[in-house]
């Protein structure tokens, strides 16, 4: 079988693209790029807007994206345990909220509960896993979301849908990037509506 038609899958995490992020900048929405480097235990990464001027750092914890604020106590007039309430919030620059308000399911009274705020990562959206920014190389369709890092990850994922014949290296796990794939990009029906949308986004490059 040619080389070509063929992918391995040699246990490579979706964070082996993240050192090099092409993303729109969160606050004026022209293209940027997120430079990191993994250090022991965590990264560490810089962003600036060449028309803007927005700087971001991970060394401040910024985190630009997508939150949950959550919080938890005891209703403050009966006493029901316990009052759970939560929110997420995705626009920037948002709101600054240190409280919500929940509604006690037995005696129906309103409490304040103070809420901590969380960045939201699950590694499925289209946005940086640095800062929260919104990726540049993202394409809409009928099946869902296609979204890569870089041109690195953009191939990675060309190579992986082309293949006819695709096999995992016996130290690859059950976490890899291509393993953690959606259903709609694995399925050989979808192969060539996927090879489209991919060479359009590198197109655009």
């Amino acid at each position: 079988m040619p080389q070509s038609q063929r992918f391995i899958d040699d246990g490579k995490f979706l964070a082996h693209f993240a050192d090099t992020v092409h993303v729109k900048c969160v606050r004026c929405a022209h293209p940027g790029v997120v430079i990191a480097q993994w250090n022991p235990h965590r990264w560490t990464a810089a962003f600036a807007c060449a028309a803007c001027g927005l700087e971001l750092a991970s060394e401040q914890d910024e985190w630009v994206g997508p939150v949950c604020m959550t919080g938890r106590r005891p209703c403050g007039h009966c006493g029901h345990k316990w009052l759970q309430p939560s929110r997420t919030q995705a626009s920037w620059p948002r709101s600054v909220i240190t409280s919500l308000e929940a509604e006690c399911p037995h005696c129906k009274r309103t409490t304040t509960v103070p809420v901590n705020t969380v960045p939201v990562r699950n590694g499925s959206e289209a946005i940086d896993p640095h800062f929260g920014q919104p990726l540049l190389f993202v394409d809409e369709g009928r099946h869902g979301c296609l979204w890569a890092y870089n041109l690195n990850h953009l191939d990675e994922l060309r190579r992986y849908v082309a293949a006819t014949l695709r096999e995992r290296s016996s130290d690859a796990g059950n976490k890899s990037m291509a393993s953690r794939l959606p259903a709609w990009i694995k399925s050989a029906k979808n192969r060539a509506s996927v090879l489209k949308r991919i060479k359009r986004l590198a197109a655009a490059a």
